[in-house]
């Protein structure tokens, strides 16, 4: 198997360093693809000690955390920062029951005679959507190869129509950290007419000055040149499963109710309480601002002056109409976690409540990008026990404010 760039191809090389998880023998082995779902693993026979055993390629978040571990289950070999969220769940797929059959679509524009397949399969939408990140490089980059789109139905809205091939995954984003168990003889017999094959790298942490997401999210963001001329936009993303808590009381009594699986509505009241003091003290200062509330769950009341466009279920009209209110928006108002990739992506800037177990996560929900000045000025991060005065005096400053940083940095007089 050959590793180069942004590919690693499959077909009809299948070689790869291989260390066995009983005897550390490494060597360069042809091996067994086997598609789990989220990863793509390697079966490998160790020439010395003959223990069967199994190798994550270096895709997505197996790029950064690669696991191994034999054919019986022993020998688990992982990064321990990365057990909770991805390789746990991939060793209770393969060793715990947790299997899934999945109705998969696929929808084929054109075909080539070689492919690159990009898995985007994640049970977090925010992991999927910046795998999917990918589909636009390779697409530029490999003209003449189909490129094969894995992606959760949640996200088939997010897929550019000049994708060669879109694999759609009909199962609940939240079941597909499970095993897929018609997934790896689907896709070897599929791809059995394709000369060459290649799995993309699927990068998680692209630089979004390569990347144009107006290409995937099909809405222009805010224009800067009009951002004193718009009544000012500020747009609250919520949900009910990410608490904005202004205090280390509320945090501990939140941890409380996760332990012993005790209602959260508690919470979500507490959370609609701190959007509308926050909304209401912007307000007395900008009588003019504009106040929506995007997300999902409908639950507890918001103040009437703020428009409530949270959804129980989501359609797909429903995210196209979401995109434009982000587009809108000159602050978005969330905490780290509630799906801020699409909402910074789109805005003019943002103020994000950042839990403090997740600074060293600080910019992987962010997609800002801005160069110079504006990136400092219209992207602000607070501590997760901020409370409203605070909140809301980073956003009227940077309303207030920007027209001067603008007028300086373009050097208009």
């Amino acid at each position: 198997m050959v590793a180069l760039d942004d590919l690693i191809e499959i077909k009809p090389n299948r070689k790869i360093a291989a260390t066995c998880v009983a005897c550390n023998h490494t060597e360069t082995l042809p091996g067994e693809l086997f598609f789990q779902g989220v990863h793509t693993l390697m079966k490998f026979t160790c020439p010395n000690c003959r223990t069967v055993f199994y190798q994550s390629l270096p895709a997505g978040h197996d790029m950064l955390f690669p696991s191994s571990f034999a054919e019986n289950g022993d020998h688990l070999r992982s990064d321990p920062s990365a057990d909770v969220w991805l390789t746990g769940p991939l060793f209770q797929s393969m060793f715990g029951n947790r299997v899934i059959e999945v109705d998969i679509e696929k929808v084929v524009h054109e075909t080539h005679p070689d492919a690159i397949i990009l898995n985007c399969l994640d049970n977090r939408f925010g992991h999927a959507f910046a795998k999917l990140w990918n589909a636009i490089i390779l697409n530029e980059k490999y003209p003449d190869r189909s490129i094969i789109v894995f992606i959760p139905a949640a996200l088939r809205w997010l897929v550019p129509d000049n994708i060669s091939e879109v694999w759609v995954f009909n199962a609940p984003l939240s079941t597909l950290k499970h095993r897929i168990a018609n997934l790896d003889a689907e896709v070897k017999q599929a791809l059995q007419h394709f000369g060459h094959i290649w799995l993309s790298k699927a990068y998680t942490h692209l630089d979004l000055d390569k990347v144009d997401l107006q290409k995937l999210l099909s809405v222009k963001p805010f224009d800067l040149s009009h951002f004193n001329s718009l009544t000012p936009c500020i747009t609250f993303v919520l949900r009910e499963d990410r608490f904005w808590q202004s205090s280390s009381f509320e945090f501990f009594l939140f941890k409380v109710a996760v332990k012993f699986n005790l209602t959260k509505r508690l919470f979500v009241w507490r959370q609609n309480y701190l959007v509308n003091k926050t909304a209401r003290n912007i307000r007395k200062q900008i009588p003019s601002a504009t106040f929506y509330a995007i997300g999902i769950g409908r639950h507890g009341r918001l103040a009437g002056f703020i428009a409530d466009h949270r959804k129980d279920r989501l359609t797909i009209q429903d995210e196209h109409s979401w995109c434009r209110f982000y587009a809108t928006s000159h602050v978005i108002v969330g905490v780290h976690g509630s799906g801020m990739l699409i909402p910074t992506a789109l805005a003019a800037g943002f103020v994000e409540i950042l839990p403090r177990y997740k600074i060293r996560h600080i910019a992987e929900d962010i997609a800002l990008n801005y160069s110079s000045r504006y990136m400092l000025f219209l992207g602000r991060h607070v501590d997760q026990f901020a409370k409203t005065g605070l909140v809301g005096r980073h956003i009227v400053s940077m309303i207030r404010d920007f027209p001067y940083v603008y007028k300086n940095t373009e050097q208009v007089v």
